[in-house]
């Protein structure tokens, strides 16, 4: 039997340990094996539906997903729980109509994330049953006191089934819409803005100059709110269909201020052109697309047969060595200089021609050539099997850092012979972006040098993304804010019953990244409320369109330029992420000045952060733009304890003041890697071999001097004598 006192001294020593677990700086790792790992539905087991929305719903920085159930009525919020490492359903929304889209956004502009629901608009035609061909669209409004969405919702008037895209009309940093309207004049609808003036939408004319030049959008469309001539301000690639055909086409309409948007360039998309991606392959600092081109496509089963990948490169004047920008004898830009990157190219050019070569074409079936005795074929799934309205685009990310993205997609293959037989599977698969070297699809008769093409991966590295044989559909994610791209994969559930499946990705690379986030300007700082009470962080509403841009030094010396985009595309389940995620690859220095644009009137409307650190997370928050309809909301205080806030809701308990951002404001996060309690270590052993040297010698000094003052105390003095 242990005594009173021992029972006490074990209950120390317990306690002693669990304090010295606590703080000590090495965790043991959730995932160890370096690979991409199968992590599980993480908490979206009991789903039957899909993953359509990704955002941050409670500002907490952490990515939140929106789910539609099976039967397209009910959407559910799941916030992510970093202790329990798994999404947890936290607010649903039901309708009584089939759920066609949704799209997260600030569209109140008062700090809180809302939520755009599109969904079909069923009427009633009379006893003969028949029904009106329209999408309904409503906001509902979060913000409110359980977190979820306040009482009364905005009803917007109704658009053709072709989905409208986020883009902002008038320079407010505010959400609006672009899209089809019914018309009574044509079947095909007519182009119309559905105008936010942050207290609901108006239907109006779109702020394009000569909007009779606009095509007519394609169902389903590709659409986008980008930077295409480099001046950091987003410009429309409007994604068009030739009525009662099957061919595509892109026209792009520049961004110029207050005038609106111009059209620049149209181009006829090849034969069997698929959905459009955007992305820097090739790390230029312009803004290059991408898409699949198939000669067959199955509405049933949304295969599609004898397909290339498609990358039209974005020419535009290279990146001069020099700090500013430089122009030829006739006084045109030559080059624009590393520190004035922000400059317009009106001389960019793509080509859809495929003789051209700054159009890459990979046939796919040399990508996925299998080096076994048996007879692989297949293609690409641009849909899920018969749902058309949801296109999968080949998605871009750059997974292992190094500069270059990669892409991702969805494949099916058709397996015969072998020990299995005859087996068709979907898999996805990752498109490494790659050096261009002999026998790399999409360097075939091309000088190499510069050059890049693409190579799939494989290997026990590879085995938890290859297991999967029933996706759906795939996109890029950063599961819990490690600050590396891991996979959402949606199934069909026919293998083991998940309908999501998340793939780790758990490889180490020896480079950098960095994540961008641009705000909305809604609040300065945290969003306040009139009546005092909790105040919130507005670091979930993002804005759609923003541009970054920057030069890095690669470990050789050369300057390497990049762009990235935040939230280009909104429509059909586009699934971006609420932030730009961009690898800076093998370097040794800062990045040196990360520009920054948005759509803010000209003059305005970029800014630019020098000297940022690698492996961090920047945020970042505009001013707001005054509009004389905030002037009159929002008058001069008298004095400092007369503070303007937003007209009183009767959804709300407090309103929140409209304390607007006045000027471009960041915040610099930085992500701590594995190597940081190393430091700490290799820091504090320093420190404590130093502390024990500085007392070694303090010591011997102290011995000196007692020997000195001996030796004076027995000293003779003659004079004295």
């Amino acid at each position: 039997m242990l005594s009173s006192v021992s029972l006490v001294r074990l209950a120390l020593l317990l306690s002693l340990l669990v304090r010295a677990e606590a703080i000590w700086p090495f965790k043991e790792k959730r995932f160890k094996d370096e690979a991409f790992i199968n992590a599980g539905s993480l908490g979206l087991e009991g789903i039957s539906g899909r993953v359509i929305g990704v955002g941050d719903w409670d500002g907490d920085q952490k990515l939140d997903l929106y789910t539609l159930n099976g039967d397209k009525k009910t959407v559910t919020i799941n916030l992510w729980d970093k202790d329990k490492f798994k999404f947890t359903a936290a607010h649903t929304l039901t309708l009584s109509s089939t759920i066609s889209n949704i799209i997260p956004g600030d569209y109140d502009h008062d700090g809180h994330l809302d939520l755009l629901v599109m969904y079909v608009q069923e009427e009633d035609g009379g006893w003969w049953g028949s029904k009106n061909d329209k999408l309904g669209m409503e906001v509902y409004l979060g913000g409110a006191e359980d977190g979820g969405f306040q009482k009364k919702a905005w009803k917007l008037d109704s658009a053709l089934p072709t989905q409208p895209i986020v883009f902002d009309a008038d320079s407010s940093l505010r959400p609006s819409l672009l899209g089809l309207a019914p018309s009574d004049d044509t079947t095909e609808g007519l182009l119309k803005t559905w105008l936010n003036n942050a207290t609901g939408f108006t239907l109006g004319a779109t702020p394009l100059i000569r909007p009779e030049q606009a095509c007519t959008l394609a169902h389903p469309h590709s659409s986008a709110f980008i930077d295409i001539d480099g001046d950091c301000l987003p410009d429309l690639v409007l994604h068009c269909a030739t009525p009662k055909s099957t061919a595509r086409s892109i026209q792009i309409w520049l961004n110029k201020g207050k005038s609106g948007f111009e059209l620049s360039r149209s181009y006829d998309l090849p034969r069997g052109s698929g959905p459009v991606s955007f992305g820097d392959l090739n790390r230029d600092g312009s803004i290059d697309i991408i898409f699949p081109t198939c000669a067959q496509t199955s509405k049933s089963t949304g295969i599609g047969t004898e397909c290339n990948l498609n990358i039209a490169y974005n020419r535009q004047i290279p990146i001069c060595s020099t700090e500013g920008s430089q122009t030829d004898k006739e006084g045109k830009l030559s080059c624009r200089g590393w520190g004035e990157l922000c400059t317009a190219d009106e001389g960019f050019e793509f080509s859809f021609d495929p003789s051209d070569p700054h159009l890459t074409s990979i046939p796919f079936s040399t990508l996925l050539a299998d080096k076994t005795d048996t007879e692989t074929t297949g293609g690409i799934l641009l849909h899920p099997p018969n749902q058309p309205d949801i296109p999968l685009p080949i998605r871009v990310g750059d997974y292992n850092v190094d500069g270059f993205p990669d892409l991702l997609l969805t494949v099916h293959t058709n397996t015969k012979g072998g020990v299995l037989g005859t087996k068709e599977i979907n898999q996805v698969k990752v498109l490494v972006n790659v050096p261009c070297s002999k026998n790399v699809p999409g360097c075939e008769g091309r000088s190499m040098r510069g050059k890049r093409g693409f190579k799939v991966r494989s290997g026990k590295a590879w085995d938890a993304l290859d297991g999967i044989t029933d996706a759906e559909g795939a996109s890029w994610m950063d599961i819990d804010d490690d600050g590396s791209l891991d996979i959402l994969v949606q199934r069909s559930g026919s293998q083991s019953g998940e309908r999501v499946t998340f793939i780790q990705n758990n490889i180490y690379h020896d480079a950098f990244f960095l994540k961008a986030q641009v705000l909305n300007g809604a609040c300065e700082g945290k969003c306040e409320l009139s009546q005092g009470g909790k105040s919130y962080n507005p670091l979930g509403v993002s804005y759609s369109g923003a541009t970054y841009k920057f030069t890095v030094l690669d470990t050789e010396g050369h300057r390497v330029a990049q762009q990235v985009a935040q939230l280009p595309q909104t429509g059909y389940h586009s699934l971006h992420n609420p932030y730009a995620y961009f690898g800076l690859g093998r370097t040794n220095n800062y990045v040196e000045k990360l520009f920054i644009g948005t759509s803010l009137p000209q003059g305005s409307h970029s800014t630019y952060l020098e000297s940022i650190i690698p492996n961090s997370q920047i945020i970042i928050n505009p001013p707001y733009p005054v509009s004389p309809d905030d002037e009159q909301e929002n008058p001069e205080p008298k004095n400092k304890d007369d503070v303007p806030s937003s007209p009183p809701s009767k959804d709300r308990t407090q309103a929140p003041v409209k304390a607007r951002s006045t000027e471009w404001k960041s915040q610099l996060y930085l992500k701590p890697g594995d190597w940081v309690p190393w430091v700490g270590v290799a820091v504090f052993s320093t420190t404590i071999i130093l502390g024990f040297v500085v007392l070694g010698l303090n010591e011997r000094e102290k011995k000196e001097d007692e020997k000195e003052r001996r030796r004076k105390l027995h000293a003779i003095n003659f004079q004295a004598l």
